[in-house]
């Protein structure tokens, strides 16, 4: 039953809205703000049609303007003939607006990336070692494997600091970080 009182309401308020919302003859003792409600024109668009100065009062009735009926059939006229160019203009400047803003927002995420880009790192030089005293070829065997360890140890204890700066964290309560206070905490005689 509430159901069908509910649809005969809005039945009634649908069919009232669109017996009122019938078409007021446009004239001349009538505002250009009265004008543009009724013709559903925006009041720049009637301004403009109308050949009035930007400052104009738009409540001034357009008999005080020096305009009469002939010249708003005619500035209607031209509306309805432009009606959709004016439309598809501020279409266009909406979404050319929000695809410039988009294009404007992925190229800056895509710079992004070189913000903390490492430099390249320095590239290594061996020392170089005088071989005047070195009379045999197994002591330049000798010396190259040492250098060759050192440098490997080296390159060892740098990738065993990058590795403690990726995998050391500090030990957190997930409790204590949500601000979650557990049952046993509020009771202060069972703290321990």
């Amino acid at each position: 039953m509430r159901y069908k009182i509910f649809l005969v309401a809005v039945l009634v308020t649908f069919a009232c809205s669109i017996l009122w919302a019938e078409d007021t003859p446009l004239n001349a003792s009538m505002s250009i703000r009265q004008i543009s409600e009724n013709a559903k024109i925006p009041i720049r668009k009637m301004i403009e049609y109308l050949d009035l100065d930007k400052n104009v009062d738009v409540n001034a009735p357009l008999t005080k303007l020096n305009l009469n009926d002939d010249d708003l059939k005619k500035a209607v006229s031209i509306y309805q003939e432009h009606k959709k160019e004016y439309y598809i203009g501020i279409v266009v400047v909406g979404m050319g607006t929000v695809f410039a803003s988009l294009f404007l927002v992925a190229f800056i995420i895509a710079q992004l990336r070189h913000i903390d880009k490492k430099k390249k790192p320095k590239e290594r030089t061996v020392p170089v070692f005088s071989s005047q005293g070195l009379k045999t070829l197994e002591e330049d065997d000798i010396v190259a494997a040492i250098l060759t360890t050192l440098y490997l140890h080296e390159l060892e204890v740098e990738e065993n600091n990058k590795l403690m700066l990726t995998w050391k964290r500090t030990p957190l309560s997930m409790w204590k970080a949500s601000n979650y206070i557990p049952m046993n905490e509020i009771d202060p005689s069972r703290r321990k």
